[in-house]
């Protein structure tokens, strides 16, 4: 009889951890042993079995083979158990049949300044965030839309900003930026001196005004690429991007707000940022949607399923970092500004560049005297009419999908 034996990981994480004298691959041996992480097979126990011990410059790699019936998944119990005996940060991933056990000799940096070096010109690329590995890059041509959320004063607000500024470094004359600024404007508004900046909106009514009318030039932009026969626009030779991006999106919930008139252009504004995450990325548009309160209420279900990238800070319990990520472990990151949980194809632990307004507005300067953004003219900000949208008795419409 083969019977697969594993004791709960607070056990483990009680039990007497390894001396520090040991190897790091007889403490992980340990660890095995004592969590129980093996097939009993009659009066023999087999436990996972050493193939191979990588080293790094900093990091060493162990090459595990799993006895048969051990799911690869137990590791990720055991992970705080072998970092408290290790005493180093310990990461897994399993491929080719194999696990495989990154043990690091050094600390993420607790803070990683933005650089200009960062700057991949021409591209639609950002620096993401740091790990053991090195930099990490998020295409947005690869990956469309990014969900982000956390609470608040951990990093968000300066991560959209640092994206922000990477993408008009990158792109200066090939981009329009859209923002949602829901905590009034004080974050983005003084942004709206750049170029590039189209519209800043303030509050529900001025977004749901926003919302209208990107969701009309959508429209537009669907008929124009159907008379085309284009389906994707890294196919065709449009190089302009617009990206619409969202900070304090629960500020649109239409179960939070308490005004019954607000409520409906809430409503509104959630089912137009559902339109865009649905069938905009093909077309163009990018959405980055951002919450300090990752609850169903805040992140619409058709804008969470149509986002693959996702960035979770810290956050106050398990079931916000599911909210985020589909899964926990958010709620687990160390209360450091700028540490976050990076998933696309699989959680990855990083550090977000740090950048100011100060730095912001000098790089903006600096770029913008060297290149020309074409702009139309009439260009005005939604919030320079002081939100009169809803006071002339307008009331959003049922469907965002207006007519052309």
């Amino acid at each position: 009889m083969i019977e697969w034996l594993a004791i709960p990981c607070a056990m483990v994480a009680a039990a007497l951890m390894p001396s520090a004298k040991m190897k790091d691959k007889d403490k992980i041996k340990k660890v095995f042993e004592v969590g129980k992480v093996g097939v009993k097979k009659g009066d023999d126990m087999k436990y996972p079995k050493l193939i191979k011990e990588i080293t790094g410059e900093d990091y060493t790699t162990y090459l595990y083979s799993l006895p048969l019936g051990i799911p690869s998944k137990v590791m990720e119990l055991l992970i705080p158990s072998l970092e408290d005996g290790l005493n180093k940060t310990v990461e897994y991933e399993f491929e080719d049949g194999l696990v495989k056990l990154h043990v690091f000799e050094t600390e993420l940096p607790k803070r990683w300044d933005y650089d200009t070096s960062l700057i991949r010109p021409g591209t639609w690329e950002v620096p993401i965030g740091k790990n053991h590995h090195g930099i990490l890059y998020h295409d947005f041509d690869k990956y469309q839309h990014l969900l982000m959320g956390g609470v608040t004063r951990y990093g968000k607000t300066v991560c959209i900003k640092e994206i922000m500024n990477t993408l008009i470094s990158n792109n200066p004359n090939d981009i329009d930026i859209y923002i949602l600024d829901l905590k009034a404007g004080l974050e983005f508004y003084k942004y709206k001196v750049f170029p590039q900046v189209k519209e800043v909106a303030c509050d529900v009514f001025e977004s749901a005004k926003l919302l209208d009318k990107l969701t009309n030039e959508l429209k537009q932009t669907e008929v124009f690429f159907r008379t085309k026969g284009w389906t994707n626009i890294v196919d065709t030779p449009i190089k302009k991007r617009t990206f619409i991006l969202v900070d304090e999106g629960a500020e649109l919930s239409p179960d939070i707000i308490k005004d019954k008139t607000a409520k409906k252009f809430a409503a509104f504004c959630q089912a137009a940022l559902s339109e865009i995450a649905r069938i905009s990325g093909g077309l163009g548009y990018r959405l980055i949607y951002c919450t300090q309160y990752p609850t169903k209420q805040a992140v619409p279900q058709q804008v969470k399923i149509n986002i693959v990238a996702r960035l979770a800070f810290v956050c106050t319990s398990g079931v916000a970092s599911e909210v985020i990520l589909d899964e926990r472990g958010a709620e687990k990151i160390p209360s450091i500004p700028g540490r976050a949980i990076y998933l696309v194809d699989k959680p990855k632990t990083i550090q977000v560049p740090y950048i100011d307004d100060k730095m912001i507005f000098k790089m903006n300067k600096e770029q913008n005297n060297h290149v020309t953004v074409h702009t139309k003219p009439s260009r005005t900000d939604v919030g320079d009419s002081g939100s009169s949208w809803h006071r002339e008795n307008k009331t959003p419409p049922r469907n965002p999908q207006a007519k052309l």
